[in-house]
């Protein structure tokens, strides 16, 4: 009933209280410990009840998703207001930061999970949305002079290389030229090459939240204007009170309006710190406060026990819980059980890499994602492994970005796992829905182009040119195989978009870049390679689909005959 579900909130609001805060943390502040104990209480309950929603009494369901967490979201909002109102009455001190920036990344994960993309009011997200947040530009239609998406018909012919024969000697600039001429005038009005190779509109594209009413909407505009209120805190708590007025007013729509709100908070309070939050409630091992006596300050923590620090649902051979059954009931639920933290983590960390400018921190980004981003990729669900690869994707458009002169150390140890991880999920997607194998290709490609791009770096490095060759044809041999399946299937179950979709994102980009080693790398996936493209060069139909294939295939056949 409605006056059960009150009294335990009640419950559990009530161990909040200033005078039973631990002697441990009897250093900080009492004001700002108790509020942040109170948004962590918060936090805790909008979890356990959005992940226990009745499925058959509509009438509780309505009662849950209107009324109840809507209120909890609003408490937490007035939380973080007497949090910044504290902040500036009682006497802050610099050691007291890391406890408040804490408590505003845990009201910043809580709250995102019912904003989601911004684009509804259902408080779901769709692939394509958070591609767009990621690479920063639009990834169909032209985003700028000279520039196409990345998934598109015209970036793949961009790519292309004109013939040797034409780039000879004193002709090499002026062929060059003219051929990048030809093709922005052939292309820069024809929708059909602009456009991007998949829908991304489609359900299956998109990641729902049962937590919130699509139709009433009161869950998203209440955690909306707590994201409001977390990031006015975080820029006058900060020291920015200038940049206040930054989204208080606006013109833009809720989906411009939330990466710039979430990107401007993690630059507040510290990326590494709403990482590091996003990580802990991914795995159910949030607490507050996180900072023990013998832990340097600002760094956030998760619960070691004997089952492991990062995967709770995992218990090793040989060790024997202390935890009560009860205890650990909640903590033993796996992120498919809660969806709602998958949901946060990642919204975050499609984002949190966007304004990072150095390498050691977006190292220590990475370290927090790596965990949350694997066992995303090696799950069985297909959409779970796009969106662990959407991950993967933001890191890397951040490292592209940033320059520096050796591989880092992070890249290094981590290359091999993570490669096998995308290889395995494109394997297991590649009889799927079309969106989950083009973002998984991506995502290998985009790797597999960042480690080809940092070779020349690899002097004092482990990780060797020929191994990320091998890496690379190997790759473009198994997509390759992926593709031939498909084409004997001739065109059943909807492939033509998987075809399109693995050609355009993963196969001709991988065929380029081998195209531009001097050992003629092709030569040894050329036999695979023929048999898979040039069925599709003659690929029967005549929607926008099998058009698309045919083009792709001849660039694709291109990068064989160049390489």
């Amino acid at each position: 009933s409605e006056s059960t579900m009150n009294e335990k909130i009640c419950q559990n609001l009530q161990k909040t209280k200033v005078s039973e805060i631990s002697a441990n943390a009897s250093h900080k502040p009492l004001s700002v410990l108790g509020i942040g104990k109170t948004i962590h209480v918060i936090a805790t309950e909008l979890t356990q009840w959005s992940s226990t929603l009745p499925k058959e009494n509509k009438d509780r369901l309505w009662k849950i998703r209107n009324k109840l967490l809507p209120c909890l979201l609003r408490l937490m909002e007035h939380a973080v207001t007497v949090l910044h109102f504290s902040t500036i009455i009682d006497e802050y001190h610099d050691s007291d930061a890391a406890v408040v920036n804490e408590v505003l990344s845990i009201a910043t994960i809580a709250a995102t999970p019912f904003i989601g993309d911004g684009k509804t009011s259902s408080g779901s997200f769709g692939i394509g949305a958070l591609l767009q947040w990621i690479l920063g530009e639009s990834i169909g239609c032209r985003a700028k002079e000279n520039s196409y998406g990345i998934l598109s018909l015209a970036y793949t012919l961009q790519s292309c290389s004109i013939s040797p024969m034409t780039c000879a000697g004193d002709f090499e600039t002026k062929g060059h030229k003219e051929y990048a001429t030809l093709l922005s005038d052939s292309v820069a009005s024809n929708d059909f090459l602009t456009r991007p190779v998949i829908d991304w509109s489609v359900q299956s594209a998109h990641v729902d939240a049962s937590w919130t009413d699509g139709v009433s909407g009161v869950g998203s505009r209440t955690a909306m204007a707590l994201l409001l209120t977390i990031c006015k805190a975080s820029c006058i708590i900060t020291g920015s009170p200038a940049e206040e007025k930054e989204f208080t007013v606006g013109t833009e729509t809720n989906s411009e309006k939330v990466p710039l709100l979430l990107r401007k908070i993690a630059h507040n309070i510290g990326t590494n710190v709403l990482a590091a939050t996003a990580r802990a409630q991914f795995f159910g091992r949030l607490e507050f406060p996180s900072t023990s006596p013998g832990q340097p300050t600002g760094t956030i923590s998760t619960k070691t026990n004997s089952i492991g620090p990062f995967m709770p649902m995992v218990t090793r051979i040989g060790t024997v819980s202390k935890k009560s059954s009860s205890a650990s009931k909640n903590d033993e639920k796996s992120y498919s059980d809660q969806p709602i933290r998958m949901n946060a983590a990642v919204i975050i960390f499609c984002l949190v890499y966007r304004d990072i400018d150095k390498l050691t921190s977006c190292g220590k980004a990475f370290s927090y994602t790596l965990p949350v981003m694997l066992s995303l990729m090696d799950d069985v669900r297909s959409i779970n492994q796009a969106l662990g690869a959407l991950m993967l994707l933001s890191f890397v458009e951040a490292s592209s970005r940033i320059e520096n002169n050796e591989i880092p150390s992070f890249i290094e140890n981590s290359s091999s796992i993570i490669t096998k991880s995308l290889e395995n999920a494109i394997q297991l997607s590649s009889r799927q829905d079309a969106t989950f194998l083009t973002t998984i290709c991506l995502a290998q490609s985009e790797w597999l182009r960042l480690l080809f791009n940092w070779i020349p770096l690899a002097s004092k490095s482990s990780l060797r040119p020929t191994t990320v060759h091998a890496w690379m044809s190997k790759a473009a041999s198994d997509n390759l195989v992926a593709v031939r399946k498909q084409v004997q299937m001739g065109g059943k179950d909807k492939n033509d978009e998987l075809i399109v979709g693995a050609l355009v994102a993963g196969i001709d980009p991988l065929l380029a870049d081998l195209a531009s080693l001097p050992n003629a790398a092709t030569i040894e996936i050329a036999r695979v390679g023929l048999s898979a493209i040039l069925p599709l060069i003659g690929w029967r139909g005549m929607s926008m689909e099998s058009r698309s294939i045919q083009i792709a295939a001849l660039a694709g056949l291109l990068f064989l005959f160049i390489g």
